[in-house]
């Protein structure tokens, strides 16, 4: 096994981890907004920028947006245990 290949094959993968992260953060957003949170969408206009975070979509009344929040935290839990084990920083991460 050659460390620098070995090395960068992982980066690459936790940065597949981390933008995935984001892009099921956002598709499970979008879907709390049309169904869950329709009525609070309503109150901000299209484009505005919102500052979410995970905890806002925990046990809500809809089944799938709570299995998508459980998802999205435990690829976290599981990105962040790799970057901990393999001594990984956030700035080493391209997102």
């Amino acid at each position: 096994m050659q460390p620098q290949i070995y090395k960068d094959a992982l980066l690459e993968a936790i940065q597949i981890l981390a933008k995935t992260e984001i892009e099921l953060f956002t598709a499970m957003v979008n879907l709390a907004f049309s169904g869950e949170y329709a009525e609070i969408s309503s109150f901000h206009r299209e484009g505005e920028v919102l500052d979410m975070e995970l905890a806002m979509f925990e046990e809500t009344g809809d089944v799938n947006v709570n299995h998508f929040s459980t998802l999205v935290k435990q690829m976290t839990g599981i990105r962040i245990t790799l970057m901990n084990l393999n001594a990984i920083n956030e700035d080493e991460i391209e997102i």
